[in-house]
């Protein structure tokens, strides 16, 4: 199903239930745990595939349109073909040289490179010199990352199969909309393990079909030969399994439109009970497309592939099972496997290997269950590139120019790397499978001369958070290691009068394009044995109390921002805003004694924060809580009250609405899984007291990525908990207590009919109490 159709027959689905389901409530219970949804028999698991996305991403930046035939290319070679350039036989076997002689209009796109001596990359016209560049693919790692975000959006267990195709869960989304649906199966039971009510004889109008059904056996007409007939028009729905891959569909159709609408790109999708069978499914019909398939269908649907098709099963895995089976070689060997072999039989054939043995048989009938996988475990990275024998590396300068153009290259896959784990810490629901930023422990250089003897060297790498102070890392180190490698295995001394190159890096008026150094093939950097620092570490190095500004200093120092910030836009409004009659007021000198009192308040802040931390880290605390005792006089709450009654008539006057500003429009929220959890069960607005500094309030708005007390989507949870911080300060002070509004209501379809919310209110920065 094209996701540029907005029309669909909207009919009501007769369905032909069974006389008891074949389903439990436990089965249906599994679907709301992330970490054990995918063994449930109702589970329902999508593969989105981009087609050709290099050439998509291409077509996108230069404006064009699908009908527009474009390649990426990298050199000489193709690395993408559109769909558009396909039709013209070209494909990527081809050369730019014979993609123009099928079309002589093609577009060629050629990928983004990076300069000798650039850490960054760049577009440049026309065809890039082989001798000075390097190619790029941060761009399209950039635009993956764009795609996972819509995709996270929309579902809480996403898995990243590559950069251009990926796994999603919709167990959690179907079982409330389910629950939203058909009430009757939130109702408790006595035994969970007890069947679940027949469905009813006819769905709600707002289930529908959405994609190309595959037909069971008994749905195809016999002695049929046409593709077509595999496609159901009115697929019979018997189950509550039926029911979950319908609303699937929907699920499945409204997330690829999304990407669509908002960044241009179209996919393919497919869904099935589990990722082997949503793999091949999503790559059935191409392009733009949709494949359904439910368990009625599933040997129908497998008669189309070889077991070679499976996921881990086309090297020498696959060859080895048919060979063992004696699978003939002109039938279908999956239907074969499934037809002639039991279990047991399996695994007599298997006996060394009983996993193998276990997952052939699943495979065959299509039930193997794998879980999502949050992460792949990065084991290393590498940036290498071979020299041209006309332009030969044959100095430090040119060597150095490549090491910063490697550290960049590295620097990017970074950054793609720490916002896979940052997102995947705060929005995936599975404790199990929380994020780390991880960074390299060990750098080393590679190189071959141009008789391809080949060195390599390694050290410790020194480890930071920060990205830019780590890319700086490994140039040094980078260039430290190969000016080892050719002191002390090469004899690079008698091509700079005897002397070492490391004599010759002391030198103050050294200059690197001078110091000579034998001819490079090749050289590559790889930075390898990642650690994990927890989220935790990550936090401390934004908070961290050895910094050099103390808190008071950055306290007084917001406040000047805040205010700053607000006196310039006072002024803006002032002379766009005519000005009353009435005389102004004089604006009143702060005295000395208001001075003190400020700085009097900012020291009791700070003694009270260090209780609080003391209080949960007794152990570190050596001072008793009396020692900290604050006064809080209520002269005090008066003078701070009237402090805050002007900071809020500033934010009043900043507020204000500029007549020659255009009016923002509102934007969309697409995130339907928390809207079916609003739905399916009510939600209370909690006051935000005693909630701050609450370790188990923390652990959940980092890991939902929304907060419960103020029914609100959070995308900076650090911001938004010290916007809880400030309303507790206030209540403390003022002696009342300050509720956040909710600002999260919805109502509509769960999944198709999306309300566009208003403009929404930055809790962390707008209207704080002070």
């Amino acid at each position: 199903m094209s996701v540029k159709r907005d029309e669909f027959e909207n009919k009501s689905l007769t369905t032909f239930p069974n006389h008891a389901s074949t389903f439990t409530y436990k089965d249906l219970k599994l679907l709301e745990n992330p970490i054990v949804a995918y063994q449930s028999p109702l589970a329902v698991v999508a593969h989105v595939d981009l087609n050709a996305f290099f050439a998509q991403v291409e077509q996108v930046r230069l404006n064009l349109t699908a009908d527009d035939p474009v390649v990426c290319a990298q050199w000489q070679s193709l690395i993408a073909v559109s769909y558009a350039a396909r039709k013209f036989g070209i494909g990527r076997m081809d050369t730019i040289q014979s993609a123009r002689q099928k079309c002589p209009n093609i577009i060629i796109a050629h990928a983004a490179v990076f300069k000798k001596g650039d850490s960054y990359w760049s577009y440049i016209r026309g065809l890039p010199d082989r001798s000075v560049h390097k190619v790029s693919l941060d761009p399209y790692r950039r635009e993956s990352r764009k795609i996972m975000n819509i995709f996270r959006e929309y579902c809480d267990l996403v898995e990243k199969a590559s950069v251009d195709e990926c796994f999603l869960d919709f167990g959690r989304m179907i079982y409330y909309t389910l629950l939203q649906l058909f009430p009757d199966l939130g109702d408790e039971v006595e035994n969970i393990n007890s069947n679940l009510p027949s469905i009813p004889s006819t769905l709600p109008d707002s289930l529908y079909w959405v994609g190309e059904i595959i037909k069971s056996e008994d749905e195809v007409p016999r002695n049929s030969d046409n593709d077509q007939d595999l496609k159901a028009n009115d697929p019979r729905i018997r189950d509550w399994d039926d029911v979950c891959m319908l609303i699937g569909s929907q699920l499945l159709y409204e997330v690829r439109q999304q990407v669509f609408e908002e960044l241009g790109y179209t996919t393919s999708g497919g869904l099935g009970k589990n990722k082997i069978i949503a793999k091949i499914a999503g790559g059935f019909l191409k392009p733009d497309n949709q494949t359904i398939i439910r368990t009625c269908s599933m040997n129908n649907f497998l008669k189309n592939f070889q077991l070679i098709d499976f996921n881990g099963m086309g090297g020498k895995t696959g060859d080895v099972i048919m060979q063992r089976l004696e699978v003939p070689p002109d039938v279908n060997s999956i239907s074969f496997i499934r037809n002639n072999f039991s279990l047991e039989d399996i695994q007599k054939e298997f006996a060394n290997d009983p996993p193998l043995a276990q997952k052939t048989y699943q495979m065959v009938r299509g039930n193997y269950r794998q879980e999502l996988s949050l992460r792949t475990e990065i084991k290393s990275m590498m940036s290498r590139k071979n020299f041209l024998s006309k332009n030969p590396v044959n100095n430090i300068h040119d060597a150095y120019d490549w090491i910063k153009v490697f550290a960049g290259d590295l620097y990017g896959r970074l950054i793609e790397l720490d916002d896979e784990s940052l997102n995947l810490s705060m929005s995936q629901e599975s404790r199990r499978g929380k994020g780390y930023i991880r960074r390299p422990k060990t750098i080393s250089i590679q190189i071959s001369s141009t008789s391809y003897v080949k060195h390599s060297k390694q050290m410790q790498l020194t480890i930071v958070r920060s990205l830019e102070k780590l890319k700086e890392n490994m140039e040094v180190t980078g260039l430290r290691l190969l000016m080892d490698i050719l002191d002390n295995s090469t004899n690079v001394h008698k091509l700079n009068n005897g002397i070492s190159l490391k004599e010759l890096d002391k030198k103050i008026d050294k200059d690197y394009s001078k110091i000579n150094i034998i001819p490079l093939a090749n050289m590559s950097l790889v930075i390898s044995n990642f650690v994990k620092n927890t989220d935790s570490s990550l936090i401390d190095s934004y908070t961290d109390n050895k910094s050099d500004i103390s808190t008071q200093e950055n306290i007084r120092r917001m406040f000047d921002e805040v205010n700053q910030e607000t006196r310039i836009k006072r002024e803006k409004l002032e002379d766009v805003t005519p000005k009353p009659e009435a005389s102004k007021s004089k604006s009143r000198s702060i005295s000395k004694e208001e001075v003190e009192y400020v700085n009097k308040l900012f020291t009791d802040f700070n003694s009270e924060q260090t209780l609080a931390s003391n209080t949960r880290n007794p152990s570190k605390s050596t001072r008793g809580p009396r020692d900290l005792k604050t006064n809080n006089s209520q002269e005090d709450k008066k003078y701070i009250r009237s402090l805050f009654d002007k900071f809020e008539s500033d934010s009043n006057v900043m507020n204000v609405p500029s007549k020659s500003q255009p009016e923002r429009k509102e934007e969309k929220k697409y995130n339907i899984l928390k809207d079916l959890k609003a739905k399916s069960s009510s939600h209370s607005v909690k006051s935000s007291k005693a909630v701050a500094n609450d370790q188990t309030f923390f652990d959940d708005l980092v890991s939902n990525n929304y907060c419960s007390h103020c029914n609100l989507e959070v995308k900076d949870v650090f911001e938004h908990r010290d916007f809880h911080v400030a309303l507790e300060l206030s209540s403390k002070i003022n002696g009342r207590e300050i509720t956040p509004e909710t600002t999260n209501k919805r109502s509509g379809s769960p999944y198709s009919e999306r309300e566009p919310k208003s403009s929404k209110v930055d809790k962390g920065q707008s209207k704080l109490p002070f």
